[in-house]
């Protein structure tokens, strides 16, 4: 098997990816960036982009993944080597179009070194969600209902590249995933059910954005997810099979077993 590095942003998944892969995979990261009960083998700094993709190449690295979220950072322009720095103008026209748009930029960078960037659907299917009930509840007509309403508003927001998860209740749009991500919405839902109607119900929906490489960046649930849905008094959470990321698998189900939140994965 070609050898595989590992672009680890901060959180679980860049230890789960490796545990999934097995053999050697180097763990590569961002300055910044602090995977979770993963060793680094590799900090790169940003601004010398092009000088780390020849180092990869000269290690016999063949495929790259990439895994966790990288917090956008300011660019220093003193370490700046010539060649990254002809990056610069497609990176900033591609910031200027959100997120998608500039991890398809950094993609055709990897691939122009000679490097294929494979996704987790590729490499670790298993970390999926798989399409069915994952959970001991399965989900009543009223949040099957609110799970499709979801997917609808998703949809409609994807051309805007807003988030990847809402949160609806009697078919009305409580939340909506925007920059700061899934906790901080759910954290504001909370915060609002005691003084706003509906007080209590309502599906969190967790899907990628239409049209979004889904060889990065990919939406992701685990069990601090699960106690934020809890604390927002949710009743479901539904995902999109194939296309989300279960975190801590065993822990997650488990938790969701506990709260009685039916958690399942549709196409």
């Amino acid at each position: 098997m070609s050898r595989v590095a590992i672009i680890a942003g901060a959180g679980r998944l860049p230890a789960e990816l490796a545990a999934a892969l097995g053999g050697n995979p180097l763990i590569c990261a961002p300055k910044g960036s602090v995977p979770e009960g993963l060793a680094v083998d590799l900090a790169f700094h940003i601004e010398r982009l092009a000088p780390f993709l020849r180092h990869l190449v000269d290690e016999g690295v063949e495929v790259v993944s990439f895994a966790g979220p990288v917090h956008r950072m300011a660019l220093d322009p003193a370490l700046f080597d010539p060649e990254t720095a002809t990056f610069v103008p497609r990176l900033l026209a591609a910031m200027q179009g959100g997120d998608d748009a500039t991890l398809r930029v950094v993609i055709a960078l990897f691939e122009e070194y000679g490097l294929s960037v494979q996704g987790l659907a590729t490499l670790a299917p298993a970390l999926l969600a798989a399409e069915g009930v994952l959970g001991a509840r399965t989900p009543g007509s009223a949040e099957s209902t609110d799970s499709a309403r979801g997917a609808e508003i998703l949809q409609a927001l994807s051309p805007v590249d807003v988030g990847q998860g809402c949160v609806v209740a009697a078919r009305l749009c409580l939340a909506v995933e925007a920059l700061y991500g899934t906790d901080a919405m759910l954290a504001q839902l909370a915060s609002c059910r005691d003084t706003r109607e509906p007080r209590k119900g309502g599906v969190f929906v967790k899907r990628a954005k239409a049209g979004q490489d889904l060889r990065v960046d990919l939406p992701a649930i685990g069990p601090a997810t699960i106690e934020a849905a809890r604390a927002a008094r949710l009743t479901g959470i539904c995902l999109q099979a194939g296309q989300v990321v279960i975190l801590d698998r065993a822990e997650t189900l488990a938790r969701a077993d506990a709260a009685g939140i039916a958690l399942w994965a549709v196409p």
